[in-house]
């Protein structure tokens, strides 16, 4: 999944692969469309509450990278609401022609 959300103003993307409440969580800062800070948590080996939804990961991942990167937020009262997007394709495409080359 890679998603684009907003948390205290700010506006952030997740990419989160593997099955639910063991995912490998990437959380990018977008500043002007621009990745500006990352962090990230692998649920399979890092400590974690596996029963916790992806957004309450995103939340948590948010506020330790606005620490880290001491980020003056836009909102410090902001909530998070995940962005909504144009879908450009749910699924790959497929060919037909694949399986002769």
């Amino acid at each position: 999944m890679i998603r684009e959300f907003q948390y205290r103003g700010e506006t952030f993307r997740v990419n989160a692969h593997g099955v639910a409440g063991h995912e490998e969580v990437f959380i990018m800062h977008l500043v002007d469309g621009e990745e500006e800070g990352e962090i990230s948590i692998d649920r399979m080996t890092e400590e974690n509450d596996t029963s916790a939804p992806i957004d309450a990961i995103c939340v948590m991942l948010c506020d330790k990278l606005i620490i880290e990167n001491s980020i003056a937020v836009a909102d410090p009262d902001g909530a998070f609401a995940w962005v909504e997007m144009k879908t450009q394709r749910d699924v790959l495409p497929t060919r037909d022609d694949w399986a002769t080359h």
